[in-house]
């Protein structure tokens, strides 16, 4: 009976290792670029892009980091969001439902806490705070909308979209 309370016990661990080593695949890859925010004087964030390649190519899976470089809290962040959506043409029905998804998982943010964006190929997403997973997104318009704000050749700070792609 015990030896199949340890076997039971590793492959549990097992199975919980491997998964956990899928589910962060994006922090081995490589860097294709970095880029910092800032706002008057303020240093808001650093980013960085990351993707199996190296490279940036649209149909690939990346992840995007941001590092924030001071306090906000998820009230001013979602807003921002909604905001950017609004100046990339996005309709307001369509804000409206993908704020009311984003609104209960975004977490006040604090100094050095770093919010991952994980964009699979099939289009889907992770957003991670940290190590630790906040959420997963089936909504392949809102994630490819969500990466747009940063990405999207109309974003409202090209030049950081250039430091991202590496450019």
């Amino acid at each position: 009976m015990m030896n199949y309370r340890i076997f039971f016990l590793v492959l549990l661990l097992a199975v919980g290792a491997q998964s956990g080593a899928m589910a962060s695949e994006w922090r081995a890859w490589p860097v294709v670029g970095k880029a910092q925010l800032t706002w008057g004087f303020w240093k808001v964030y650093n980013s960085e892009l990351r993707t199996p390649s190296g490279e940036y190519a649209a149909q690939e899976s990346l992840a995007l980091t941001i590092t924030y470089l001071r306090n906000i809290p998820s009230e001013r962040l979602v807003e921002a969001t909604e905001q950017q959506w609004k100046k990339l043409g996005y309709p307001l029905g369509q804000r409206r439902d993908w704020i009311a998804f984003l609104s209960p998982i975004w977490p006040d943010v604090r100094e050095g806490d770093a919010i991952t964006f994980y964009l699979k190929q099939d289009g889907k997403g992770e957003f991670w705070l940290d190590d630790r997973l906040l959420a997963h997104s089936e909504d392949i318009e809102m994630n490819r909308a969500f990466i747009g704000i940063w990405l999207s050749q109309q974003t409202e700070y090209p030049e950081l979209r250039l430091g991202l792609i590496g450019r």
